[in-house]
């Protein structure tokens, strides 16, 4: 019984550092991507002279 709790407990944890990583990931992906555009929007501000 209790080897049988303990696989569960193992698969679940595994499960989550999965989903974790994975989230990470895509957090990072989401944040460069926003980070590019927003060096892109401010090269095109700045070089058009706008004085905002």
């Amino acid at each position: 019984m209790v080897n049988w709790f303990f696989w569960l407990a193992m698969a679940i944890t595994l499960i989550f550092f999965i989903l974790v990583m994975i989230l990470f990931v895509l957090q990072w992906v989401i944040y460069s991507r926003v980070e590019k555009t927003m060096l892109h929007y401010d090269e095109q501000h700045y070089a058009k002279g706008d004085d905002d």
